[in-house]
């Protein structure tokens, strides 16, 4: 699970990189890699606490439920910062944030849709 995680976060962070280059989309370097950093760090810390969850014997899926609901607070606080000064230029921040949390979380059900059994709902 950490190896295709690493390596997520390294293709998401070069096309992500390489798309905005391309287009000439106005996101500096440094806010891709913030973006990506915390998106990664996010998947893996929800990750490691669904792997704790699923070795009590007493589980639920309401435990599985609060670490989304967890994962979804975080990213309204990290982007807090640009929602509360928000101008027309910060939209492309904004999709480029969601995008990259859209394929976190597609890789996510796909990863773990095929490794059932690591994972016991």
């Amino acid at each position: 699970m950490k190896k295709s995680k690493t390596i997520l976060f390294v293709i998401l962070l070069v096309v992500n990189l390489l798309l905005v280059q391309i287009f000439k989309i106005k996101i500096t370097f440094q806010q891709v890699l913030i973006i990506q950093i915390f998106l990664f760090s996010l998947s893996f810390l929800a990750d490691i606490i669904q792997l704790k969850f699923s070795k009590n014997k007493n589980i639920i899926p309401a435990h599985f439920l609060m670490i989304n609901f967890l994962r979804i607070l975080l990213c309204v606080v990290f982007l807090l910062p640009t929602i509360l000064k928000y101008s027309k230029s910060d939209n492309i921040y904004i999709y480029n944030f969601f995008i990259a949390y859209f394929i976190y979380l597609f890789h996510d059900i796909i990863f773990k849709g095929k490794n059932l059994n690591k994972i016991n709902m």
